[in-house]
């Protein structure tokens, strides 16, 4: 099964996706993928095809990962890989990337010794707005300008979420697998 460990946004953070992307996508050319509100999610760590027995010892390493609720709060726009040749379109944080952080290397400790293989990328907390599917020349800078001037409201990071996600032509299909709360 294909799974990744991540934070859920809140209701109300998936609201201000929805009213983003409505209004966007009138404006643009390009073929862009919007992430569904429902599933809007920071991802820590993705595993990949792991098997049920990896995914059990997964939900046992994840028993030995505490975190205290942190203040979360979504930030500027990118893309990735960059502007020229854009991919991906994000949002930073404006608030817990640094908590992240923390998260994201308390995970790759914990999962280590499953033989999960540690990220070789640095990590880079960031919530996944769209994928651009197909550039058709659309002012990207000026995408960027738009989003920027988007408000997103600060909200407690307080969930860790071991997540299966099932791939399917409507879009992925999350299962939560387990859930641990926050230490406070």
């Amino acid at each position: 099964m294909r799974c990744f460990i991540g934070l859920p946004m809140p209701p109300r953070c998936q609201q201000g996706l929805e009213r983003l992307a409505k209004d966007l996508k009138p404006g643009l050319r390009s073929r862009l993928s919007w992430t569904r509100s429902a599933t809007w999610h920071l991802t820590l760590k993705f595993l990949g095809e792991i098997s049920e027995s990896t995914a059990s010892a997964v939900r046992e390493a994840l028993a030995g990962v505490s975190f205290r609720s942190f203040p979360m709060q979504a930030g500027g726009p990118g893309y990735f890989p960059n502007e020229r040749k854009p991919r991906v379109l994000w949002l930073g944080l404006a608030q817990g990337a640094a908590q992240c952080r923390e998260l994201f290397s308390d995970l790759e400790e914990a999962l280590s010794p499953l033989g999960i293989e540690p990220e070789q990328r640095p990590f880079r907390a960031h919530l996944t707005l769209a994928r651009i599917r197909e550039d058709r020349g659309d002012d990207w800078k000026a995408l960027l300008g738009r989003v920027r001037g988007q408000e997103w409201e600060p909200f407690s990071c307080d969930e860790l979420v071991f997540w299966k996600s099932d791939l399917t032509p409507q879009g992925p299909v999350y299962t939560r697998l387990l859930t641990r709360r926050a230490e406070d």
